[in-house]
């Protein structure tokens, strides 16, 4: 007796809430993809003239140099097309297509083209530019890691940019009384994980909504932060006046061409961010530490059941993040700056949130989204040091134009841990 066969008209399975806004994003990412590639095509019809002529230190700044000659017209065609060619595969495939990889393959490319187009045949030492990206993408990274542990373990922590400004304001006074510059971030981390310890405090036993309880050290910390520096780092600039971090060249590893002075001759701060991005995103994905935080802000009912302590993971997520954060805050004033000055983090917490998001709640992405925010600076820096006619005030607001695109899910949408900034009361 043979099985019989199935019925030919089977209704097809409908799909979910969820898999049809992530089709719906793909679709609007692969519209901006493929009128990015249009765009790119039509400026490279009027760039195929321009040479553009890149230089790279080979073992050290000012030294013998490594020049890249090519055409600007060349690169934005090579732009335009792997960002057509990702728009089309998003159209086609929907949300089984990686956009970020697309757009990593891509933006090389368009930064190249649009840095040859506003050189006009000048040539450029990316040499610093490089190394200045690195170097400015530092607090970004290192406030996007805190702000993805504490989320990762279920809390909202939209505190970084007071926390940079905490940092900033005690390391230099901490410095600057010592007389030694390690004592500065050592006291920032100590005052970030104070800070995290009352937030926590506040968001689990009190119950203060965490978004409320962030916002609140954000204006606290730039009130204090305003009447330390007004009423007395002014009236006593030897509490201001700390040593700086200087850059070290690290043996044998800064002697290799090219890549020695940009990665092996930065300060101490870049290659903390650099271990820190490592061992995060092995803590992280590969470590008991890991699962039961990742457990704790996406489903804390069912990890607490298996014997996890969802609050003490919690409470201790977020002093780490406030260490993290602010010894961030003291490269402003230690190395940055060289003093602390009112207001100086200048949104960049906001934007580590931002490059958080951009990076998808994973360390490798986020270093990389810092990466985008500090090259704008750098650029600012080439461009007015070369005399680029382009107003300052452009370059100045890219990394914050960016931070609006991404918070407002132009690039498509993320999807976060699932508790995050919910409360969970543990019996």
């Amino acid at each position: 007796m043979t099985a019989s066969a199935a019925p030919a008209n089977v209704a097809p399975v409908a799909l979910s809430e969820g898999h049809r806004r992530a089709q719906r994003a793909a679709r609007i990412r692969g519209v901006i993809f493929a009128a990015l590639g249009v765009m790119g095509l039509s400026f490279a019809s009027g760039t195929m003239s321009h040479d553009v002529t890149f230089r790279f230190w080979l073992q050290q700044q000012g030294g013998d140099a490594w020049e890249f000659h090519a055409m600007a017209g060349v690169i934005w065609i090579i732009a335009a097309l792997i960002t057509g060619i990702g728009g089309i595969l998003q159209l086609w495939r929907g949300a089984s297509v990686s956009w970020r990889r697309w757009m990593a393959l891509a933006m090389p490319f368009w930064i190249a083209a649009i840095i040859g187009t506003l050189l006009a045949g000048k040539p450029a030492v990316l040499t610093n530019l490089f190394a200045g990206s690195l170097e400015y993408a530092f607090p970004i990274a290192m406030g996007a890691f805190a702000a993805m542990i504490c989320e990762r373990s279920g809390m909202l922590n939209i505190a970084i940019e007071g926390k940079f400004l905490l940092g900033a304001c005690v390391a230099s006074i901490a410095a600057s009384v010592t007389g030694l510059v390690i004592v500065g971030p050592i006291v920032a981390a100590l005052v970030g994980v104070g800070v995290g310890w009352l937030m926590t405090w506040l968001a689990i036993r009190h119950r203060v909504d965490q978004i409320i309880v962030g916002t609140v050290v954000n204006f606290g910390a730039l009130g204090v932060t305003n009447f330390m520096y007004l009423r007395v780092l002014q009236l006593n600039t030897n509490l201001n006046t700390p040593p700086t971090v200087e850059a070290i060249k690290i043996p044998l590893l800064s002697d290799i061409p090219v890549l020695g002075p940009i990665l092996f001759s930065g300060t101490p701060y870049l290659y903390l961010a650099l271990v820190t991005m490592v061992v995060l995103t092995y803590m992280l994905f590969r470590t008991r530490w890991g699962l039961r935080l990742r457990a704790s802000g996406e489903y804390p009912q069912a990890a607490g059941t298996v014997g996890v302590d969802v609050i003490k993971i919690r409470y201790r997520a977020m002093m780490l993040a406030g260490a993290l954060a602010g010894f961030a805050g003291s490269y402003l004033s230690l190395h940055s700056a060289g003093s602390f000055q009112i207001n100086m983090s200048a949104g960049k917490g906001f934007i580590a949130i931002a490059a958080m998001i951009f990076g998808g709640w994973n360390p490798i992405g986020a270093f990389g989204a810092a990466l985008v925010f500090g090259f704008s600076d750098a650029t600012q820096t080439l461009l007015s040091s070369l005399g680029v006619d382009v107003p300052p005030q452009i370059l100045t607001s890219v990394p914050y134009l960016v931070t609006i695109v991404v918070v407002a899910g132009l690039v498509g949408r993320v999807r976060g841990p699932a508790m995050a900034g919910q409360p969970y009361e543990q019996s």
